[in-house]
């Protein structure tokens, strides 16, 4: 079952996590290096709850979390944002959280992909030696 636009859970940023309401919808890692970072995340688009039984409750969690196991703390993303969406609705929205605490500039990804490209020689040039990341083109 989709949930209406309007009645959308707010998203925000709640102890680190990306949350709709109060419950987590991705994982995020990052890598800092001298010279800049490189944050990512893996947002939950859809899960079996049946995995969810394999899943121990960490000895560290947020405190919103609680004892809440995976299946009441994770969020399903296609059950706010299928297919009776907006058009990228979920990353209108996560560009407005993230505009409340950042100063963000629209780029296109080529605009992105100069600057790493004058700036470091290219992104695979700048990850190299310093994380583990690797550039994988498809």
């Amino acid at each position: 079952q989709q949930t209406s636009h309007s009645t959308l859970p707010t998203f925000q940023l709640k102890d680190n996590d990306y949350v709709l309401g109060e419950r987590k919808i991705g994982g995020n890692a990052q890598s800092i290096v001298s010279g800049g970072f490189l944050h990512h995340t893996s947002f939950l688009w859809d899960w079996d709850h049946m995995n969810m039984d394999y899943l121990t409750l960490p000895e560290k969690r947020p405190e919103y979390r609680g004892n809440r196991p995976h299946d009441e703390f994770l969020v399903r993303l296609k059950d706010h944002y299928g297919k009776h969406s907006a058009k990228n609705s979920l990353f209108a929205h996560v560009k407005n959280a993230t505009d409340e605490s950042f100063e963000l500039e629209d780029m296109t990804l080529n605009d992105v992909l100069k600057i790493a490209n004058d700036k470091f020689g290219g992104l695979q040039n700048w990850f190299d030696g310093k994380c583990r990341t690797k550039i994988v083109k498809l």
